[in-house]
């Protein structure tokens, strides 16, 4: 077991522990007390764009789901089952958090280190058939056809999200799109992979710290940079761009809003919006104080 699981644990996509109020909420679709079937989510993510041969990475909050019968768990099943055995579901096993930067060694154990990013994102991981990437700080894990290439040599990636890393395969793959189940794009972990290519200045630690990851079978020790901590962010202020060149599809499933797109496409626009302005994605009472300008992010 990883020697700080309690400082790991959180429930939402992409944030710290001490911030619980994130982008994964409810629709304002009614909720019924009739349980959720997995019939039912296959349907609606079967109408919202999702199909057999998709590598989906899937950002999720099972409570805004509404009440699904057999939890998480089901969630997970209706995703194998529509993308099917072509397909590949990944989720982001993130373990990072604002402890994270100098003076501070990074300690990951590939199998045991759980991850703080939901309900649905846990029960994947702990599937037999799941594949983790091995990353300190921003892991991956897959189940389906493309798991293994997908996630391989996690490890040997410099930053979190940058080139090599699972988000970078995902967005290069033709057949690669992101799933925000429940979330908005603050939990999107794709736009930090933009913000990595882009170079943005808030967005790591200046310094490299050592990394202790420990494999099943060996443990290695490399050196990484982290995400910098505390610039707010804005990400859901892309969404109007996307709409706007009909790059995401939406529809309520179960009682939550959903979102879908293509990874490559969604990376593009990112881009070029980071490079008009460096500053996009950076909350505006941050960019208003010039926090922005103090070297932490994220």
């Amino acid at each position: 077991m990883n020697s700080h699981p309690s400082r790991r644990i959180c429930v939402n996509e992409e944030r710290s522990p001490r911030r619980r109020n994130t982008g994964c909420q409810a629709t304002a679709v009614n909720r019924s007390t009739v349980p959720i079937s997995l019939d039912a989510i296959v349907s609606g993510l079967t109408g919202l764009g999702l199909r057999a041969g998709h590598h989906v990475l899937v950002h999720s909050s099972l409570s805004a789901l509404g009440r699904v019968a057999g939890g998480a768990q089901t969630v997970v099943d209706a995703l194998l089952q529509v993308v099917g055995p072509s397909g590949t579901v990944l989720v982001p096993t993130l373990t990072g958090t604002e402890a994270d930067g100098e003076g501070v060694a990074l300690d990951f154990d590939l199998a045991q280190t759980p991850c703080w990013t939901g309900a649905v994102a846990e029960a994947a991981r702990r599937r037999p058939e799941a594949i983790r990437s091995a990353h300190p700080t921003h892991s991956v894990a897959a189940i389906g056809a493309a798991a293994a290439r997908l996630t391989s040599d996690h490890e040997q990636c410099i930053t979190p999200c940058g080139t090599g890393s699972p988000y970078a395969k995902l967005a290069a793959d033709p057949d690669g799109v992101v799933l925000l189940l429940g979330c908005d794009h603050e939990s999107n972990t794709t736009l930090h992979h933009v913000e990595e290519l882009a170079g943005v200045s808030y967005h790591l630690h200046p310094e490299p710290v050592p990394g202790v990851v420990r494999f099943f079978d060996r443990t290695e020790t490399r050196d990484y940079w982290v995400h910098s901590w505390g610039t707010p962010r804005r990400f859901s202020a892309i969404e109007p761009l996307l709409d706007q060149r009909g790059l995401q599809t939406r529809r309520a499933v179960g009682a939550a809003d959903a979102r879908l797109m293509s990874a490559g496409l969604l990376v593009t626009l990112a881009l070029d919006v980071l490079r008009a302005d460096p500053r996009f994605f950076i909350a505006e009472q941050a960019r208003m104080s010039g926090a922005n300008r103090t070297g932490v992010g994220d």
